[in-house]
């Protein structure tokens, strides 16, 4: 029998060939090569790359050793693009994203980019991978701003995945955005601002209130609050304070905010087969919430949790003022007849039985998308245009602009945090505040006001 030869000797740091198996005797299988890599935490790392032929190993070590001299490393893993963005958002996305972000994360993970590129080799993946993703999504007549966003999540997966040594360079940051087609909003005037007013406040025959909730719309246009911060306001949080001028008033705290979050697979743990059968997280025996651990959060009911707003110019208070003042003190005295086992300012309209007919009220939260409905509905009834909740936001700027009051004031009150706007906010104090949000009232004559 022959003995077996060694490696194909080649010089220092350019790689090693050699056949499989390694006895002349015996009839080549492949040919394999490897190259060292820069060692990962002191561990000694090779890239090894197989071959039908001689030739084809030692073209494929020739192409590994440019890669390696152009991008100082390169990928040792055969991963697939699924099985990485799975690692990505177990390790990286439920650890330091809010559960909401996560939550778009994995949707757009699952709908969007497995089923187009999942299936590429991580470290094979190319710039026209890239472009197909987003072709992939515009093609099913999506929107340009969800194939924008797709780019934007495998953005940070890859340059996660460079950080981590899994491929030497990311290859989205090498490819254009989706440009994002340009939409026009809908925005509501003040003129629509006030008719919404109008109708959720008065009744044809200005006997009773249109609407069992229309303080929670006033609230909407006469602050600007989110959505999440107005469904989610509690009693306890209409504060009595005294302002930088020594006036005490009563305030609302801003600080939280009511959010419906999807619950994720317990059961479901790296390593162990114990998964448990159910198809939705909510009815997992064993179902959790991940998140950062910074994020501070309260459950409240279900799925609707109490979170912290985004950011620190979201943690605001606002003075409660004329006409909002007895607009929400009636709300509170109308409430204080009604179950509340959570506190909250506002509570659901009464559920509807089988038969069509409301059943008695139970003190449950406002649920964020059925409230999203009942806007909708209310812009109807005022015969205004159909516009985004959010977008009442805008409806405030106008009326506060209307209504004279100087940006810097507008900013605090609808709790902007652009750092451009940072030197107004040096300039305002509580009574400018105050002076805006009462300035509101002068737009508003179908209202009774008690007298100052």
């Amino acid at each position: 029998m022959t003995p077996p030869k060694g490696p194909n000797k080649r010089a220092k740091k350019t790689g090693t060939v050699f056949r499989v198996p390694a006895d002349l005797d015996q009839p080549v299988q492949f040919w394999r090569a490897s190259i060292d890599l820069p060692p990962l935490n002191g561990i000694r790392r090779r890239k090894t790359v197989q071959r039908k032929t001689k030739g084809l190993v030692e073209a494929e070590l020739l192409k590994q050793r440019r890669l390696l001299d152009l991008n100082g490393d390169i990928s040792t893993s055969g991963e697939s693009v699924e099985k990485w963005l799975e690692y990505w958002f177990r390790e990286f996305v439920t650890k330091n994203a809010r559960p909401k972000t996560a939550a778009n994360y994995r949707s757009t993970i699952t709908k969007h980019i497995i089923p187009s590129i999942g299936s590429k080799r991580l470290d094979q993946l190319s710039t026209a991978h890239v472009r197909q993703l987003a072709s992939d999504i515009t093609g099913k007549g999506l929107a340009s701003t969800t194939a924008l966003y797709a780019h934007n999540v495998l953005t940070a997966s890859l340059t996660d995945a460079v950080r981590e040594g899994r491929i030497a360079k990311n290859v989205a940051t090498l490819t254009k955005p989706p440009r994002k087609r340009a939409t026009t909003l809908t925005i509501l005037t003040a003129a629509h601002g006030i008719q919404v007013l109008r109708t959720v406040l008065t009744a044809p025959d200005g006997a009773t209130p249109a609407d069992r909730l229309g303080s929670r719309w006033a609230a909407a246009l006469l602050t600007g609050a989110r959505q999440g911060e107005l469904i989610g306001l509690e009693l306890n949080r209409i504060v009595e304070r005294t302002d930088d001028n020594g006036n005490t008033g009563l305030w609302l705290d801003l600080s939280w905010q009511l959010q419906r979050l999807t619950w994720m697979h317990g059961c479901r743990v790296v390593g162990m087969d114990d998964n448990c059968g159910k198809k939705r997280g909510t009815d997992c025996p064993k179902r959790k919430l991940d998140s950062p651990a910074d994020w501070e959060h309260r459950h409240v009911t279900g799925g609707l949790w109490m979170s912290r707003p985004k950011s620190s110019a979201g943690w605001r208070i606002i003075p409660l003022v004329e006409p909002l003042l007895s607009i929400i003190a009636q709300r509170v005295k109308e409430g204080a007849d009604e179950p509340n086992p959570h506190g909250l300012v506002w509570t659901a309209d009464p559920k509807m039985d089988r038969h069509g007919r409301p059943l008695p009220l139970d003190g449950a939260p406002l649920d964020p998308s059925r409230d999203n409905a009942a806007w909708h509905a209310v812009l109807a009834r005022a015969g205004v245009p159909d516009a985004r909740l959010h977008d009442a936001r805008h409806t405030t700027a106008s009326l506060l602009q209307k209504a004279k009051v100087p940006m810097s004031a507008r900013m605090r009150i609808l709790g902007h945090g652009s750092a451009a706007m940072v030197e107004h906010y040096t300039d305002v104090d509580d009574q400018q505040i105050s002076d805006g949000m009462t300035a509101i009232s002068a737009l508003l004559p179908f209202l009774e006001l008690p007298p100052e």
